[in-house]
């Protein structure tokens, strides 16, 4: 998949795993406050202070940005879980190996129905922050993005995310 802004506007700089993203708990602790750290790499790209200034990123932008991830988060969350749970009872099926073909087609068609759902739900979210930026912070977003994808498999000798 093309590190693009669409596709990753959603990871902060340092590529923090998408469940992290969505839970939002990135930085806390357990009991869900700051953990103190100031960290950028952890921090949205929208309300981060040095890609917002590279980016010309506006208070407004950043706020109607998160204003759009915060509203998505929990229909993200529970996609997630749903998948979740249908990839493991595919998962159960697979192992025991005695299920009829026909129950495990179906169950297969039910997870990717699930893993397609969610993946348009995160992509309408994507575009939909992709939009409040002008063209030119858009070319850098993607610019941005490219780099440290770049950056990431270099300095990852299997290639994995």
């Amino acid at each position: 998949m093309p590190a693009s802004a669409s596709s990753l506007c959603d990871q902060g700089p340092g590529q923090k795993p998408p469940d992290a993203a969505a839970r939002g708990t990135e930085g806390r602790g357990q009991d869900g406050k700051s953990d103190g750290h100031k960290d950028e790499r952890r921090m949205p790209w929208w309300k981060a202070p040095n890609t917002r200034a590279e980016l010309g990123i506006t208070d407004k932008q950043s706020k109607d940005i998160d204003d759009i991830f915060q509203a998505t988060v929990p229909a993200l969350r529970a996609a997630k879980e749903e998948l979740d749970k249908l990839d493991d009872a595919v998962a159960k099926l697979i192992k025991e190996g005695t299920a009829d073909i026909v129950v495990v087609a179906r169950q297969v068609g039910q997870a990717e129905q699930a893993r397609g759902n969610l993946t348009t739900q995160r992509t309408v979210m994507l575009y939909r922050m992709h939009r409040l930026l002008t063209p030119e912070q858009r070319v850098k977003l993607d610019a941005m993005f490219a780099q440290r994808e770049a950056e990431r498999r270099k300095n990852d000798p299997n290639g994995r995310r």
